[in-house]
């Protein structure tokens, strides 16, 4: 199934490249993920001695990496094509290269067709949202992977009530076969376009793994965000400290404009003690201890002026009950808008410390730059 869905992103792309209004060409040194830190240039890791003790004694990892990403799109396409390279050793003994894409085809504005991979942006729950994080979880996407279908509609003729439907199959060459494996999404959107969102997302809809979610946003405050979720089978540890049965989402944003200040927290939480024991099990278990699994992330951003903007994340994961299972990450950080169009320099000091104290810090390095920006 990769294969079929590689040759369907690879045409699509090239049908958009022959006739495209728009091409945009970006590479970005330091970062081979969507989300900033995802790849950190330096990381210094505290080591344990033999009873589990650290001992100021840190181990360092160089991580260069690079990604090249070209974007076109047309009345009738859009399409994405990107190139990741990483590597720990600069001889080229523990690297990586993989190549993502999409192609959706566009026959008309009520119906189109999307394959290919790392696609979810463009199909997800959008009050799934989490702004803090500058991400969508994995259960507030409704296709991610693989081949879909998306159906969107305006209720009224102004263009205020919106309402969109989309579904598809995700998978590997060795799971089409196994229902378990297979991944069959659908979910949805309705929009009021100065009022409300909501949207619902469905994974793996045939299986014995089921996820579902279901999402409010509040859109009528000018600059506010404000979405809030509900989550059954909440399994995205990126924001979760465990796997949770039942889980809530609460997200908030507000831009301060005239001030350049930009306040944002985001909230996920375990509803009762059901979750996975660090993900050794398959099967959600009671704690008798009441634990539940919890993380909560601040950010905020000052534009300090038009070149320069501060900023600091906070991040608390914990399993609540369980005062030994805090961990905690702390990143301050500057972004650098440099001249001449030759893009923005990002850097800072992410640091990571659990019950034993500091577990590791690391300073990435990020840089992105539009190479080629045409509109036809």
């Amino acid at each position: 199934m990769k294969k079929i869905m590689t040759v369907l992103a690879a045409s699509a792309f090239v049908c958009s490249a022959l006739s495209a209004q728009s091409i945009k060409l970006v590479n970005t040194f330091g970062g081979d993920s969507d989300k900033t830190g995802g790849s950190d240039l330096f990381i210094f890791e505290n080591q344990k001695d033999d009873d589990g003790n650290y001992k100021d004694d840190y181990s360092n990892t160089t991580r260069v990496s690079d990604r090249l990403q070209l974007d076109v799109s047309d009345k009738k396409f859009d399409a994405r094509l990107r190139t990741e390279i990483a590597a720990t050793k600069l001889n080229g003994k523990e690297s990586t290269i993989r190549f993502r894409g999409y192609g959706r085809f566009k026959p008309v504005d009520q119906f189109n067709l999307i394959a290919g991979n790392d696609f979810f942006t463009k199909v997800p729950v959008n009050a799934g949202y989490l702004v803090a994080n500058d991400d969508y979880p994995k259960y507030a996407r409704i296709l991610q992977n693989g081949f879909g279908a998306i159906s969107n509609w305006n209720l009224l003729d102004d263009g205020n009530l919106r309402l969109s439907f989309a579904g598809g199959l995700k998978g590997t060459d060795d799971s089409i076969n196994d229902r378990d494996k297979r991944g069959l999404d659908f979910g949805f959107n309705a929009e009021s376009k100065d009022l409300v969102t909501i949207g619902g997302s469905f994974q793996n809809v045939m299986g014995d793994e089921l996820s579902a979610s279901i999402f409010f946003g509040l859109k009528a405050i000018e600059n506010l965000t404000l979405n809030a979720g509900y989550i059954y089978n909440c399994t995205d540890t990126d924001f979760i400290s465990s796997s949770a049965k039942n889980a809530l989402s609460l997200s908030a944003g507000y831009n301060f404009q005239d001030l350049g200040l930009f306040l944002c927290a985001d909230v996920v939480s375990g509803i009762g003690n059901e979750y996975l024991d660090n993900g050794e099990t398959e099967k959600y278990v009671k704690d008798d201890n009441d634990l539940t699994p919890f993380q909560t992330t601040l950010r905020v951003a000052y534009k300090l002026n038009d070149s320069v903007e501060l900023g600091a994340k906070a991040e608390l994961s914990m399993m609540i009950g369980d005062s030994d299972s805090t961990k905690t990450e702390i990143y301050p950080n500057v972004t650098y808008g440099l001249p001449n169009n030759f893009g923005t320099l990002s850097t800072g000091i992410r640091v990571s410390t659990d019950n034993d104290g500091i577990a590791k810090f690391a300073i990435p390095v990020s840089w992105k730059c539009t190479l080629a920006d045409i509109k036809k």
